[in-house]
């Protein structure tokens, strides 16, 4: 629990207090932060996750609306599975696949695929640097704390 809240809630907290100063004083600035679809909703086994990356959300929220009218925009990409070592371990494999002895990514391919609408088992990491990239351009310079569901549409059933 502390170590996934000290790194994935407490690091962008630390991070976004480290930049905003900066960015105040140069009267511009945009702070993207990584969420998660696991920040979106609740997720059996993973609560440690889901509570950070939730977090993540109320942070992005809150600092948008402390410096909305300063110049800088708050948001975050909340992606679906990304195809990363993160995922592919022996761990998480037994998540999702916990009546296998010792499954492979071959054998919980499907089992993500089967989460997805797209039928995508997850998304390359280029697709959230895309997300990204168009939340820091001048074409997003009027979307702050707002999330980017980069989701397979996943997102689409949630309130």
């Amino acid at each position: 629990w502390d170590e996934m809240i000290g790194v994935d809630l407490s690091g962008v907290f630390k991070t976004m207090r480290a930049v905003t100063p900066h960015m105040l004083e140069q009267g511009s600035g945009r702070i993207v932060a990584t969420s998660s679809m696991g920040g979106r909703m609740g997720n059996p086994n993973l609560a440690h996750y889901v509570a950070a990356k939730w977090g993540v959300i109320g942070l992005v929220k809150t600092l948008a609306l402390e410096v909305a009218d300063k110049g800088i925009t708050v948001n975050a990409v909340c992606p679906a599975t990304v195809d990363s070592d993160m995922v592919h371990n022996p761990a998480l494999y037994g998540l999702f696949a916990p009546d296998l002895t010792d499954p492979s990514k071959a054998d919980v391919e499907p089992r993500y695929a089967a989460m997805s609408p797209m039928g995508v088992p997850w998304v390359a990491p280029g697709d959230i640097t895309n997300a990204v990239m168009f939340l820091v351009s001048d074409d997003a310079r009027y979307i702050s704390g707002s999330t980017i569901d980069v989701s397979t549409a996943a997102a689409a059933g949630m309130p």
